[in-house]
């Protein structure tokens, strides 16, 4: 009888150090998430720009039950599960745009998001 309380113990000690670590994966997994996106948005945006420097539109959308982020229209790139775009400035010149995008479940994408800009070409944790 001692025996089990003693596994149950030890058991329960393992799980109080387990749980913590994972939750602090899926965090992690989620700003990894919008951090990707934005880098590749990012780099649609800049080729969107050097095929036409007129106007760049981004928006995400619904195709074929798929949620897609679209340049002008078209479909450029998958969403990731729980990413959420927040604003794309700036669209009408390629020297001066900004992306944001931010994951609920994340630690630093969460608030104030991910952004990728003309100005620094790499993602940060920062609002445009």
């Amino acid at each position: 009888m001692v025996e089990l309380l003693v596994v149950i113990i030890i058991i329960g000690i393992l799980a109080a150090f387990a749980i913590p670590i994972y939750l602090n994966q899926q965090a992690k997994a989620a700003d990894s998430a919008a951090q990707s996106d934005a880098m590749n948005l990012g780099i649609q945006i800049r080729i969107a720009f050097d095929e036409d420097t007129t106007t760049v539109v981004v928006d995400d959308d619904t195709v074929d039950g798929n949620n897609v982020y679209t340049i002008n229209g078209t479909p450029v790139l998958g969403v990731s599960p729980g990413v959420e775009l927040v604003t794309f400035e700036g669209g009408s010149s390629p020297e001066d745009w900004c992306v944001q995008l931010k994951h609920p479940k994340g630690y630093v994408s969460n608030n104030p998001g991910v952004r990728f800009d003309s100005q620094h070409g790499y993602v940060e944790n920062a609002a445009c």
